[in-house]
């Protein structure tokens, strides 16, 4: 069964039922892996969160908290404990050298490896109360990464998130572009027309390594790191995924993971050769062989991720605006992280 989401604790309806004593009594249990039927709509449900789980990926233990109301079960939330720098988001410099000592000890609402929290279920006030309540003893920061700034919790401090790229394709994806656009991604793929690409529906062991190898390359180039995937990762969602390989000759150059289901499709993770990419423009190339193909199998909706807007703009990608909350369980280090929050947030440089 999926939970509809009812509207937050501050709707005339709920606090109507509220004081009325209506709602139920509340029970919670913790889970080490997700019902089977947890987010059974999205990509990244159940079996995704399974196959991480067993991915063996440091730095992070997961858990779910499965909430009921007289019985029945209203909520399903995720969370992952870990230890948090400030300087996290911050490119490397002095500034990012000078913090680095700035560390806590978290539980953060949501999951490490996808753009977006979700939390199934009812997300009201008194629900996020008692997982705010459960968690707090596991560490003295709590937080949630990836949601909209509506969610009712009072004390926490609200940071702007990373936005994520949409992409809506509606009929023919090259139709939805100016001319100009339409030309220039024409001539991007004409540079790159030696190359071979494959598809994968899974992904067999002989490639899970050199798979890997190019991740590798891809989270060592990035300004910001956050979790750092296994190998595992790779050959325990083989399953789940799709991936286009794109080849130089023999040599692997370039992947992209998709993930997909009703109609939705996450580019999970991209990796490349960089010195390919400026001969190739492979990132571009990338990126529109992944949209062709999404728009053959009936995808309508594609989330490119976050980082590159620009970029992704051009595809014709629409921001979805992200909000991490926080709060620290001692008043003054609240507030000051509080005056701090500018070291979470992208700048504008970053938002380019």
């Amino acid at each position: 069964m999926v939970l509809k989401l009812l509207k937050p604790s501050h709707s005339i309806f709920y606090k109507w039922l509220t004081q009325a004593n209506l709602l139920g009594a509340l029970s919670l249990i913790e889970l080490d892996t997700p019902p089977d039927d947890f987010l059974q709509n999205e990509p990244e449900g159940a079996a995704f969160h399974k196959a991480f789980l067993a991915s063996g990926i440091n730095g992070f233990k997961c858990g779910y908290l499965s909430i009921s109301r007289d019985a029945l079960r209203v909520t399903v939330v995720p969370f992952f404990t870990g230890t948090f720098s400030l300087t996290t988001l911050l490119p490397d410099g002095l500034l990012k050298k000078s913090l680095s000592w700035i560390k806590f000890r978290y539980v953060c609402i949501g999951h490490p490896s996808t753009d977006f929290g979700l939390i199934e279920g009812e997300i009201s006030a008194e629900i996020l109360a008692l997982v705010n309540a459960t968690l707090t003893k596991k560490a003295p920061l709590i937080a949630y990464k990836g949601f909209p700034n509506t969610l009712p919790l009072d004390g926490f401090n609200c940071a702007r998130g990373w936005p994520v790229s949409i992409l809506t394709i509606k009929g023919d994806y090259y139709t939805q572009l100016d001319g100009h656009r339409r030309t220039d991604f024409r001539h991007k793929l004409e540079k790159a027309q030696t190359l071979r690409v494959e598809l994968y529906k899974q992904l067999p062991e002989s490639l899970v390594l050199p798979i890997y190898e190019l991740y590798l390359n891809t989270y060592h180039h990035a300004p910001t790191r956050f979790e750092r995937l296994t190998a595992d990762y790779f050959r325990h969602t083989a399953t789940l995924s799709q991936y286009l390989l794109f080849f130089e000759a023999d040599t692997l150059i370039g992947f992209v993971q998709i993930i997909g289901k009703n109609k939705k499709a996450t580019f999970s993770y991209i990796g490349m050769d960089y010195q390919r990419n400026q001969q190739y423009g492979l990132y571009y190339v990338i990126c529109l062989r992944s949209i062709e193909f999404c728009t053959r199998e009936g995808y309508q909706q594609i989330e490119l991720g976050v980082s590159s807007y620009h970029f992704k703009q051009l595809l014709g990608g629409q921001l979805t605006e992200t909000h991490l909350y926080y709060q620290h369980k001692k008043t003054f280090i609240n507030k000051l992280l509080g005056k701090l929050k500018f070291l979470l947030e992208p700048s504008a440089y970053e938002l380019r």
